[in-house]
């Protein structure tokens, strides 16, 4: 099985509203969010599709024909406001979620009929067929919806920003053994990161809000858990969690999972750490394992 991504801009604006809740609860759920005159965002589509090779051409569909298909539908939203411009969203809350399981829904139908272009070279059986779809709404954040789960399943990943410094220092080996395994990381005082945070949250979309969770309260449930905890601080010397423990990325992440499960449960899928453009850390939780 072969896997294709290819990606596409677009500029839209939109606005989250349900007439069914009051002013209030909208402005508590949807935050600025409510301006009657909508808000904007450069989203970027990112398709993924999969199948077999063909043997003739060897692709497992023609680029361009995948390009035509994805301007077909980001066309339907490009420089539009999307709830008053899109008749499916006039009653549907477009959210990132919302957006990028129509946007799968779209892809899939196409995909799936006799006349689609992958059919061209390939029995129906083996044509291309939509794997994963992912909306970025801006660069921190995006939403990712699969083909083989429920049509209102989706994963929204967050990013934040800290700064912290850190020693790697394991204090199960002796000086010399640190020095040699970290390094220049083994420094007595320390050095510091720019931490890029990935919190990845699955579950079913609320048909009244649009959202898998209140993105307000992930948010909030970060800031209070993990970057007051760790935002311009020494993880060795000012916090407890690594007072004793090796801050290593594979550590971090472990130690900021511990702390968001409680509050996020079954709904937290995964923490990434990006320690430098070269070092990417993530945790799936013990059952992921």
């Amino acid at each position: 099985m072969h896997h294709l991504t290819r990606s596409v801009e677009f500029e839209a604006s939109h606005r989250y509203w349900n007439p069914v809740f009051s002013h209030d609860k909208n402005l508590h759920i949807f935050g600025k969010c409510v301006s009657p005159y909508g808000h904007g965002h450069n989203y970027i589509l990112r398709v993924t599709v999969c199948g077999q090779s063909d043997p003739k051409t060897g692709m497992v569909i023609n680029i361009k024909d995948l390009d035509s298909l994805l301007r077909n539908i980001t066309s339907q939203f490009d420089h539009k406001f999307i709830n008053l411009d899109h008749p499916a969203f006039q009653t549907r809350i477009p959210t990132t979620e919302n957006l990028a399981a129509y946007m799968r829904d779209e892809l899939q139908t196409t995909l799936r009929s006799p006349n689609s272009p992958s059919a061209k070279f390939h029995p129906e059986s083996a044509a291309a067929q939509v794997f994963r779809v992912r909306l970025y709404e801006e660069p921190t954040l995006w939403a990712d919806v699969s083909a083989g789960e429920g049509r209102n399943m989706a994963s929204l990943t967050k990013s934040f920003g800290f700064s912290a410094a850190h020693r790697l220092h394991s204090p199960e080996l002796s000086d010399e053994e640190n020095q040699e395994l970290f390094g220049k990381c083994n420094n007595i005082n320390g050095h510091g990161h720019n931490y890029e945070l990935e919190v990845s949250i699955h579950g079913s979309i609320d048909p009244q809000t649009g959202m898998i969770m209140d993105l307000a309260e992930l948010m909030q449930i970060v800031q209070e858990e993990v970057l007051d905890r760790f935002d311009h601080k020494h993880l060795n010397l000012d916090t407890e969690e690594f007072r004793s423990l090796n801050p290593t990325g594979e550590n971090i992440v472990k130690i900021i999972w511990d702390l968001l499960h409680p509050r996020l449960g079954t709904h937290l899928t995964r923490v990434g750490l990006w320690e430098t453009p070269k070092n990417f850390f993530e945790y799936y939780g013990q059952e992921a394992a």
